[in-house]
């Protein structure tokens, strides 16, 4: 089995993983998330499980189009892409700014950095993807990450 077909089974995969962590085993992300940003505190849990379905079904699409079907690799590469930079802006920023545990954040750096960057170095060495292409995405998949960011410091400075 190819390289990509393996990662487009294993993202959604790691998926469950991450949530199993952040919510049951050893669970407590919301908690520690609200601590981190206290002027989110009002999202209730429910906020958070759509959140993460809604996610876990793009996640599991964009794999079944790379395991499916011929050169749909790219909504792959951007989803893995979008799952390890969640990783370093929510799971290992936050640890840093909180001095504490983020719960997530080691499937998100033993699952999804990887599984990202074997994504990024087949998609690149196979040319599945146009160099301009993974260029791209590489640019473009931290935004929503970054706007968060942004309304996050806008809420807090009001």
């Amino acid at each position: 089995m190819e390289i990509m077909k393996i990662l487009a089974i294993l993202a959604p995969l790691s998926y469950l993983l991450h949530c199993t962590e952040e919510f049951a085993f050893p669970g407590g992300f919301i908690s520690w998330y609200h601590n981190w940003r206290p002027s989110l505190g009002k999202q209730k849990p429910s906020y958070y499980w759509r959140v993460n379905v809604i996610a876990f079904i793009i996640v599991t699409i964009t794999g079944g189009f790379a395991l499916f079907t011929k050169g749909n690799n790219s909504a792959l590469v951007i989803s893995t892409s979008f799952l390890a930079y969640n990783t370093i802006f929510t799971h290992i920023v936050g640890a840093i700014k909180t001095r504490t545990y983020s719960p997530g954040m080691l499937t998100g750096i033993l699952l999804y950095l990887p599984i990202c960057i074997m994504c990024y170095i087949t998609a690149y060495s196979s040319h599945l993807i146009s160099t301009d292409s993974l260029c791209l995405y590489v640019i473009i998949t931290p935004l929503y990450e970054l706007w968060n960011w942004h309304k996050y410091r806008k809420l807090t400075n009001l």
